[in-house]
């Protein structure tokens, strides 16, 4: 399996729901609404109508203190379009699945502390290429007075 930043997962509807009754009684009896923010899912996907994604079902299964393997092993893996499905084994198919999750995670994160000071070639080009314009039109000034 590749790596990916985002691997959905599809939880059959009976785990799902007592993941997510079980997230809501142990986290102060907060509301669907409130436990998709705080895990980064959808409303939808907690109600078992959309497939999860892999790090917002890490989150609610130690919101809800579930054994995440045991989860892993009843769902699969869905492609973006949701038109393939793959089932999750245990062992090192599991450890797989969640460290290219952590490592799509871990891209992610990085990516949003890049130095947004820092050029990229094209800009830097046509920085460049600007400086030059200004270099010649200021010459060609200066000649002609």
């Amino acid at each position: 399996m590749e790596s990916s930043l985002a691997i959905l997962v599809r939880v059959p509807s009976e785990v799902l729901d007592k993941l997510v009754e079980n997230a809501i009684k142990k986290q102060g009896n907060m509301y669907r609404g409130e436990l998709a923010k705080l895990i980064g899912a959808s409303k939808e996907s907690l109600e078992g109508k959309t497939s999860l994604y892999l790090i917002s079902l890490m989150k609610l299964c130690g919101l809800a203190e579930a054994d995440m393997e045991s989860v892993l092993k009843k769902s699969k893996i869905v492609n973006q379009r949701g038109s393939m499905t793959h089932n999750i084994a245990g062992g090192d198919e599991l450890k797989n699945v969640i460290d290219d999750a952590l490592e799509g995670f871990q891209m992610l994160i990085s990516e949003s502390f890049k130095d947004t000071e820092t050029e990229s070639p094209l800009e830097e080009a046509r920085r460049r290429a600007l400086n030059k314009e200004d270099k010649t039109s200021a010459a060609e000034t200066e000649t002609t007075e």
